[in-house]
């Protein structure tokens, strides 16, 4: 049954599309985010049969799209019943596809992530643990019936930065949301792109930016860099003097193990700063603003926890291990247990800090509709 258009007023209410490999999934979060709109991802509503084609290599036939079209419509339109406005990531390779959304909410905006076809394909095969396979992407790009010529739609270069395309989209939806709504996004948009680190895939954004953060990064990738070196120097002075001279290096194992621990947490410490550690949010992104929120807070409460347990366990490591010395080289074994302590107190105070950032980023006319569904 065709479902009736939501009244809402236009211009709340966009689908980031493309073929797989345009970036939609990460555009429309960063999108929702600064516009402080609830973030829907199509992936997530694919039945499993769907989901089981593609992994195999099947393209899905209109008839196979369906039912994830209806669950799309419904997810939309509950986001308008709740006073949201959305950002839907979905590929909507067709016209008919896009139009049966466009028959649920009126209203509807596109930014199509134009890409080529050799860029579509690199980054399909660089994406771990997807469903979607390199062998489907020749069929989305048949399948693609561009948008250009459709009303309400924002064609982009998705080669583009990550940065560039989230505030040309948002300027574009922005244009013309009445001006408390705009001032609104305007903020939101201002911190989240000031601090998004355009380089890192695989995270959400860096926890903290500043002289502080800068220094602290300089510090950290020097660090690293120095242990992977005498790692390297290490291990190949070893392998030289053993196998061209007879003799070798006694302590180059265990001093290069102890520059692996070194390395190791040196640089948890230094991706979770930056934002690039993996973060997975299939389940989280199907609940409102305020429950992802209050979800984000537990989170990064149960990882200050864990850090601050795994700290103290290091610090008991360090007075126990004091007067103890390394079997080969003689060094004092608590220089292993220094980098693990070091990494959990930041661990700690970097996800204090991003407990404050989660409250602090969210308009109040967002958290105060929120605390009222």
């Amino acid at each position: 049954m065709q479902q009736q258009p939501s009244v809402r007023p236009a211009h709340t209410a966009l689908v980031v599309m493309g073929v797989s490999g345009s970036g939609k999934s990460d555009i429309s979060q960063a999108v929702a985010t600064a516009l402080g709109w609830r973030h829907i991802e199509a992936d997530h509503f694919h039945p499993a049969e769907n989901v089981a084609r593609m992994r195999a290599g099947i393209p899905l036939s209109d008839a196979d799209r369906r039912q994830w079209l209806d669950a799309l419509c419904e997810q939309m339109q509950a986001a308008q019943a709740a006073g949201e406005g959305f950002v839907l990531a979905c590929s909507a390779l067709k016209g008919a596809y896009r139009e049966r959304l466009r028959g649920a909410v009126a209203g509807l905006q596109f930014a199509h992530l134009h890409i080529d076809h050799a860029t579509a394909l690199q980054r399909v095969g660089a994406r771990p643990g997807h469903f979607m396979p390199t062998s489907l992407v020749d069929s989305q790009f048949a399948t693609l019936e561009s948008p250009a010529d459709e009303p309400l739609v924002q064609v982009l270069d998705a080669r583009q930065s990550r940065q560039a395309l989230v505030e040309q989209i948002t300027a574009w939806v922005r244009r013309d949301l009445p001006e408390t709504d705009a001032g609104d996004a305007a903020g939101i948009l201002e911190t989240e792109i000031d601090s998004a680190n355009q380089e890192a895939q695989l995270g959400a954004e860096p926890i903290y930016e500043g002289r502080v953060a800068r220094l602290f990064d300089r510090l950290t990738d020097g660090l690293m860099a120095a242990l992977m070196a005498f790692m390297v120097v290490a291990v190949f002075a070893n392998v030289v003097l053993r196998y061209v001279f007879g003799t070798g290096w006694p302590g180059a194992e265990e001093l290069s193990r102890l520059a692996f621990v070194w390395l190791v947490f040196v640089g948890v410490a230094s991706s979770m700063r930056r934002g690039e550690l993996m973060t997975f949010r299939m389940i989280r992104d199907r609940f409102p603003v305020l429950a992802q929120r209050l979800l984000d807070s537990l989170s990064w409460i149960l990882v200050a926890g864990a850090s601050l347990l795994s700290a103290w366990g290091a610090w008991n490591q360090v007075q126990f291990g004091w007067g103890n010395v390394s079997t080969v080289v003689g060094y004092p074994v608590v220089l292993a247990m220094f980098p693990v302590l070091a990494s959990m107190l930041v661990l700690a105070i970097l996800a204090f800090v991003q407990l404050i950032n989660l409250w602090r980023r969210i308009p109040e006319r967002s958290l105060n509709r929120a605390l009222a569904e």
